[in-house]
């Protein structure tokens, strides 16, 4: 049993913990295949349509020192989205609902809504979990990730002569 799996076993909410084992099961098939390990929860969503289509779409730019996540979240308040990271793994959950309220008992019709995603990947190193930045403006999410071992600048310095 993998070192995951086991954790993922100790935890207390059984819902999380199978939503982890599902992930990491999805990321060794496409690792297995040479696809991208940034793939979303494969859970299904209203009538059928897989969640790949429902999560949020991830830009995820690597800054030598950090990573940045910058995730499309409209409609979703920050106050309803939930970030954890744990080593190199990333979890990103939100949701939103809304539901009118009316004071006619008569309905002849009423509407509610629910919007909720959850994602999971790795990143490919590291991360100092407890340095990271997270902000929301106008429905947009971007996430800080501060790497432990930041990649050597590239950049062309040049050096005074005395």
């Amino acid at each position: 049993m993998t070192k995951e799996i086991q954790e993922a076993e100790r935890s207390t909410d059984p819902w999380s913990d199978l939503d982890r084992a599902l992930e990491l099961t999805r990321a060794q098939f496409y690792q297995a295949f040479g696809l991208s390990p940034l793939v979303a929860v494969g859970t299904v969503g209203p009538n059928g349509t897989p969640a790949e289509f429902r999560a949020p779409r991830l830009d995820v730019a690597d800054t030598g020192k950090s990573y940045r996540i910058v995730a499309e979240i409209p409609g979703i308040p920050k106050e309803q989205l939930e970030i954890r990271v744990r080593g190199t793994n990333v979890e990103i959950r939100g949701e939103s609902s809304k539901d009118t309220e009316a004071k006619d008992a008569e309905y002849v019709h009423r509407e509610r809504t629910y919007a909720g995603f959850y994602r999971s990947f790795e990143m490919p190193e590291a991360v100092v979990a407890a340095d990271a930045k997270a902000k929301v403006a106008n429905g947009v999410l971007e996430l800080e990730l501060p790497k432990v071992n930041p990649t050597p600048s590239s950049d062309e310095v040049k050096v005074p002569v005395q």
